[in-house]
């Protein structure tokens, strides 16, 4: 039996606010001719990589009624795509989009620690308080 989450998934919706903003930043990276990396391998990645990160917090934000495994792989792989794309940034010297990439790893954080779970736990009694109860 499943029940709908209580509460509001802040640090998903920060997420989804922050893979936004990296993706204009990721396109103005790989379209800018100014900045010396624009239409390279490297910033097409880059491009890439921040659009299904847009995808999976949008789907982290909006689908709260998805199984708990599946809401689970796809905080692990949004982790593995906000590491692997600050590290592009760093190597591709785009300091605004790593910063954003570090904001966005701050709300991944958020969005572990503090929003409601995805699916109902039974709490552990201990055998006094079931005794009390």
């Amino acid at each position: 039996m499943t029940s709908k989450p209580q509460g509001t998934a802040y640090g998903a919706w920060l997420l989804l606010a922050i893979s936004t903003i990296a993706l204009i930043l990721a396109a103005v990276a790989t379209f800018n001719e100014g900045n010396g990396i624009a239409y390279t391998p490297g910033t097409y990645l880059v491009l890439i990589s921040t659009a299904l990160m847009l995808l999976g917090s949008l789907l982290l934000a909006l689908a709260r009624s998805m199984p708990r495994w599946l809401g689970g792989l796809l905080t692990f792989l949004l982790l593995l795509d906000l590491l692997g794309t600050g590290l592009a940034a760093y190597l591709l010297q785009a300091e605004w989009l790593l910063g954003a990439v570090g904001v966005g790893l701050a709300a991944w954080l958020i969005h572990v620690v503090a929003d409601p779970a995805s699916g109902k736990r039974t709490p552990v009694m201990t055998q006094r308080q079931e005794a009390d109860s």
